[in-house]
């Protein structure tokens, strides 16, 4: 499904396809950028590897706490858009100035500056689309196929960018990076909040839900499976590489995965009409454990380790997807914002900090097939949480009623008389 296409759905009638599509294939066209390619720049400019590593650490270090910063302020101020235009023009200017940093301090304070800044993108791109698309029921069918353009636009800036830069050296990345926001801060523009879904009042609170059973449950699955991912993310390029793989190989490996996490993003609502939520969210940690004990201990098999990459539709795309679907039983509306940040902080923030320091203590200490053999655990693990947070769904929202009631109570929301606050 192309964006042209997508649009024709928009307007009065319907989300706005085609600029949501835009928004993740600029974003993820970025990321597409840094991930692989910062830590060469660092090396280029003369970093040692103690120093890259810190370096690296400090966009970890900004996922933590920044998304719910920018969420809070999103729900606050009942605007994702405004805050989404001043993360990609300020992040533009950071960038801008970056190839006149010329002290380590200096790099770690823009790394710092940047990482925070950016960290608004993503929570509040899914909230800003995901709030849309409610309102039109259509997050089953749509998000998929909105969201595939964030992998098209990764693949395509790994592919490119590996390509300019061994033609014209990593000096230019700055340049690239730039202009790629650049772009990104333009299509920003043409985004516009989503309606209210009633009269704006103060936002409640969001932490006392992380005191739900099936809430906590559900976000502790959320850390394990990123906490697993770090092995994959961290260390499959040089496990593969130990094993004798080539560069090419090791690259195809790649391409498998997001090859198959695009096709599973534009099925998507296939599979969403036919299974349960639960059972689509626990299945992921299963075939997550399955992946990568594979990958620990058969990735000599060089076919068989072709097909465990088809896995990450499921351990990446479907589990994307599926936790985006399950959080808005407790983070819609008011919520949402802040929701999506704590999503993001508690999985990709502290589960792929903690994963990573984990994964790489196992690769020193006892051995590199481990480190995947301790991701296989933790996706286990995962499998039981996601588990637990259906089954403790009933009891959580019974608590959470009464607890709110009680407040309302106090607060004068409600009359005695009431069932439930007036919000």
């Amino acid at each position: 499904m192309t964006p042209q296409r997508a649009g024709r759905q928009s307007g009065a009638g319907g989300p706005d396809h085609v600029r949501f599509g835009l928004f993740y294939l600029g974003y993820y066209g970025y990321v597409g950028l840094i991930s692989p390619y910062v830590s060469l720049y660092f090396a280029d400019r003369g970093f040692d590897p103690v120093q890259i590593g810190v370096l690296m650490a400090s966009f970890q270090v900004s996922r933590i706490a920044g998304p719910y910063l920018w969420g809070w302020l999103s729900d606050m101020m009942h605007t994702r858009v405004r805050i989404l235009r001043v993360s990609a023009f300020t992040s533009l200017l950071a960038f801008l100035v970056l190839p006149g940093v010329g002290s380590y301090g200096g790099m770690m304070a823009m790394m710092l500056t940047l990482s925070l800044l950016t960290s608004a993108m993503s929570p509040l791109g899914d909230a800003l689309t995901i709030s849309t698309l409610r309102r039109y029921g259509a997050f089953d069918h749509s998000y998929g196929r909105i969201r595939m353009f964030g992998s098209l636009g990764f693949i395509g800036a790994v592919l490119a960018g590996g390509a300019l830069f061994e033609a014209v050296g990593m000096r230019a990345f700055p340049w690239v990076a730039s202009a790629l926001l650049a772009i990104l801060a333009g299509v920003v523009l043409t985004i516009r909040d989503a309606a209210d879904e009633g009269p704006r009042t103060t936002p409640p609170r969001a932490l006392p839900l992380l005191r739900r059973p099936d809430a906590a449950w559900f976000l502790a699955s959320a850390f394990l499976m990123m906490f697993a991912h770090a092995a994959l993310y961290v260390f499959y390029s040089l496990w593969l590489e130990t094993l004798g793989y080539s560069k090419f190989a090791i690259g195809m490996m790649w391409t498998i995965g997001v090859v198959a996490e695009i096709v599973f993003f534009y099925y998507q609502g296939l599979l969403f009409a036919r299974l349960a939520l639960r059972t689509i969210l626990a299945g992921t940690f299963v075939l997550a454990a399955l992946r990568f004990g594979l990958t620990g201990y058969f990735a000599q098999v060089a076919w068989l380790m072709a097909l465990v990459q088809v896995l990450h539709a499921a351990t990446f795309a479907a589990h994307h997807s599926a936790s985006l679907k399950r959080l808005q039983t407790w983070f819609a509306g008011p919520l949402q914002g802040r929701g999506q940040a704590l999503y993001t902080g508690i999985s990709y923030g502290v589960g792929g900090t903690l994963g990573g320091l984990a994964m790489g203590w196992t690769w020193n200490a006892l051995a590199p097939a481990h480190t995947f053999g301790l991701a296989a655990v933790a996706a286990a693990a995962g499998a039981f949480c996601a588990a637990m947070s259906f089954r403790a769904e009933g009891d959580g929202a019974l608590q959470s009623s009464a607890a709110q009631t009680r407040s309302a109570i106090a607060s004068d929301e409600v009359s005695p008389g009431d069932s439930i606050p007036n919000r």
